[in-house]
């Protein structure tokens, strides 16, 4: 009992000191490292492409429903730069996004007009960039999680419409930026490598939106 009691002394000796120094260890990597924390916001153009779907109700009468184009959107968010070299940097970021969709359709209730609404769709974006500095230029690139969040519509009560969405959607990011004292100015362009992952349902008919959607976002950081 005494031989087991003296060796366990000394590993929760060990252990306890590994638990004080960690932290001091990280803090040390984190100075040392010169992290930069900043806020950021910007503009994005969604680019889809037109897409008309036709469909018969029940009675007989065809219908026509359509996607017109993709209109500006708007992000903001916070991001983390972690050198890696001299010139190699690790650049992660969290952003909340809002882009609109304009949609028309045939209304089922006054044959011969046409109902023409937007679709507001809200999401989070975790893009992990790889920058490297040549001069004053930093260009950019790597992987983006796309997750989606919510939609807002004036056809939510519509009766025969559902809707569904895909969670989540993995894309790329690439561009460039450049720093100006503690502001950055960054431009890149986004794409999915996946589809666009929406479905519309009317009266039982189905319409998927088949496309990879792509922007071109700008935006302005500021660091701490």
């Amino acid at each position: 009992m005494l031989r087991r009691l003296w060796v366990n002394q000394p590993l929760n000796d060990m252990r306890n000191r590994i638990i004080i120094l960690l932290p001091l260890l990280f803090l040390s990597v984190v100075s040392f490292a010169q992290i930069e924390l900043g806020i950021k916001a910007g503009l994005a153009t969604e680019s889809l492409q037109g897409e008309d779907f036709s469909f018969s109700r029940a009675g007989g009468e065809d219908l026509r429903f359509a996607l017109e184009d993709a209109d500006y959107g708007f992000q903001f968010g916070a991001l983390l730069r972690l050198p890696l070299g001299e010139k190699l940097t690790l650049q992660p970021e969290v952003t909340f996004n809002s882009s609109k969709t304009n949609y028309r359709f045939d209304d089922p209730d006054t044959p011969g007009s046409e109902v023409v609404f937007d679709e507001r769709y809200n999401d989070v974006n975790v893009p992990v960039l790889l920058s490297y500095k040549v001069a004053f230029l930093r260009f950019n690139a790597g992987p983006v999680g796309h997750f989606f969040l919510s939609n807002t519509n004036d056809l939510s009560n519509q009766e025969g419409l559902d809707r569904t969405f895909d969670t989540f959607n993995l894309g790329y990011t690439l561009g460039g930026s450049i720093d100006i004292g503690p502001l950055t100015l960054d431009v890149r362009y986004d794409g999915n490598f996946s589809k666009y992952g929406e479905t519309w349902t009317f009266d039982g008919n189905e319409f998927e939106i088949d496309q990879a959607p792509k922007r071109w976002i700008g935006s302005v950081a500021y660091r701490f």
